[in-house]
């Protein structure tokens, strides 16, 4: 069973801040109640990954995010966020956690940035080899639909740390 990806807050001050923009998404289709990947990143053999960046607290945070991702033909995509960590052929979760609703990262993208949703550093972090990953789990309603990125916007971050 994989494990559950938490707050990381013995790394909040470590590497560098790496921004993920919706435009860098994949143009896959979503399928309602499976987890579908968006986006992965594999860890370099001089790298530790982890996602988000930086602490929780609000007057602290450095990674305010918010997230619109839209179909071919510009309809809302719905359903969960799920951020992953997995091994190096990409079949097995490591560890995982549902992030937010798209919703709820769509809804962010019209706050002023401190009312944003915070991505804090998650961990544990990805070993060399491993991959990163952003999932998409898709309500029946958007069931099929196929991310439009050069039509999305926002973005996630993830930490990169030197080993």
């Amino acid at each position: 069973m994989p494990r559950e990806l938490v707050r990381a807050p013995d790394w909040t001050s470590a590497g560098d801040k790496e921004p993920i923009p919706a435009g860098e998404f994949y143009a896959e289709s979503v399928k309602a109640d499976t987890e579908v990947t968006v986006w992965d990143k594999q860890v370099g053999q001089d790298q530790r990954l982890l996602h988000g960046h930086g602490p929780r607290e609000k007057s602290y945070a450095e990674a305010f995010v918010a997230l619109d991702l839209v179909d071919d033909a510009g309809n809302d995509i719905d359903g969960k966020l799920v951020l992953a960590i997995t091994d190096s052929d990409q079949r097995r979760v490591l560890a995982s956690t549902t992030f937010e609703s798209l919703g709820q990262l769509r809804a962010a993208s019209n706050q002023d940035r401190t009312d944003q949703i915070v991505e804090d550093i998650l961990g544990p972090y990805a070993k060399p080899g491993r991959h990163l990953e952003i999932r998409v789990e898709a309500t029946p309603g958007s069931d099929g639909a196929t991310i439009d990125p050069a039509a999305s916007t926002g973005n996630l971050y993830y930490t990169r740390v030197s080993a």
